[in-house]
């Protein structure tokens, strides 16, 4: 069999962009993306851009793999997510698993299986904070509490579930199958965007899981979690270029289009304001996370710089959909007009992978500690 090549960069955008945006309006109904839909997805490789070639993916670096990403950005939100989450949670499997689970990441590459990244809890943070527990017997976890906005959850075939296992806050990983006993899907948490990802509570009472289901050493989860965080911090920053660059595509055309007056509102000097202020933003978005990928690509501690560049990116895309969205005038506030989903697929950053508060102290924290 032939080996697949890596897919063009125009083409690739021009899917998401196209054939999966067309999928818009059923996916904003139902809030699922299409089985066949999720084919194609990985059909054009979507799914394993940076997955190792052992495991059956193209083994980009971060550097080739941003491109992609932004381009998959560009379209709606669930597509994006399907490249972010799989292009990212390979490295926890590959990383802290044991062969069985390793071999997952190949089934991931092919859009085989799912995995989903289960941390965030309503009633607590991470850490000492955290809510759900674990106690070992034997052989067997006992593991009982809950999550939620847990993405994929609605179709995820495995579940990185993240417990408290002692006192002073010491984290286990477990890697759940769907069928265990006892673990309720509770997919009914509907949001504002993002639409079709699955956002869904996780429910556990007593639990039982096998330790060979265990992911990485006991008390040693918070080591799983920065595998999968500083990764996803930066393609975040990179989704977040991808859909302002979108947001400033669908202003500027529709500013050329729009005429009042008898002139394209393109060529009145507060619209073009908008445009310039929208450009400089996302230049300077798209310079800031090229620079942190060849950081990570060189193996360098991106911790902080991660903030920083998160913390700008955030701010960034709320100014540029902001901008974008008076361009479009009344118009822009309407469904017909696609910066409406636009707009409200960018409100989702606010939330994924520690807030703008969470970078803010990141940043303030490294800065106030440097000799």
């Amino acid at each position: 069999m032939a080996t697949q090549a890596i897919p063009d960069l125009a083409s690739f955008q021009a899917f998401f962009t196209g054939e999966f945006e067309a999928r818009t309006p059923e996916i904003e109904v139902t809030d699922r993306i299409p089985e066949e839909l999720l084919r194609r997805t990985a059909e054009v490789g979507a799914l394993k851009l940076t997955i190792p070639q052992e495991w059956g993916g193209f083994g980009m670096p971060a550097l080739d793999y941003l491109p992609y990403l932004e381009a998959s950005a560009m379209g709606p939100g669930a597509g994006r997510m399907l490249v972010h989450v799989t292009n990212g949670l390979w490295r926890p499997l590959v990383q802290f698993g044991r062969p069985e689970q390793q071999q997952i990441a190949a089934e991931m590459a092919s859009g085989e299986a799912c995995v989903a990244f289960a941390l965030t809890e309503k009633s607590g943070g991470p850490g000492r904070d955290l809510h759900t527990r674990a106690e070992l017997s034997g052989s067997t976890w006992r593991v009982s509490g809950e999550k939620h906005l847990i993405t994929f959850a609605d179709r995820a075939d495995w579940f990185i579930l993240f417990t408290r296992t002692d006192e002073a806050g010491g984290l286990t990983a477990l890697l759940i199958p769907r069928d265990t006993p006892g673990f309720e899907i509770d997919a009914t948490q509907a949001t504002m965007g993002l639409h079709g990802t699955g956002h869904a509570w996780l429910r556990y009472d007593g639990m039982e899981v096998d330790d060979a289901y265990r992911l990485g050493e006991i008390g040693k989860g918070l080591d799983v979690v920065r595998s999968f965080l500083q990764y996803s911090i930066l393609s975040l920053s990179t989704c977040m270029v991808g859909l302002s660059q979108r947001a400033l595509d669908e202003a500027v055309a529709y500013a050329k289009r729009r005429r009042t007056f008898g002139r394209p509102v393109a060529e009145r000097q507060g619209t073009q304001a908008h445009i310039a202020d929208m450009e400089a933003d996302i230049t300077a978005g798209r310079a800031l996370v090229r620079w942190l990928a060849a950081a990570y690509d060189a193996g360098e501690d991106i911790e902080a710089r991660a903030a920083a560049t998160k913390l700008f990116c955030l701010n960034m895309v709320g100014r540029v959909t902001d901008h974008a969205l008076r361009v479009h005038g009344g118009y822009g506030y309407t469904k017909d007009a696609p910066i409406e989903r636009i707009y409200r697929d960018a409100r989702g950053f606010w939330f994924e992978e520690g807030t703008q508060e969470i970078q803010q102290l990141v940043v303030a924290r490294d800065v106030l500690t440097r000799e």
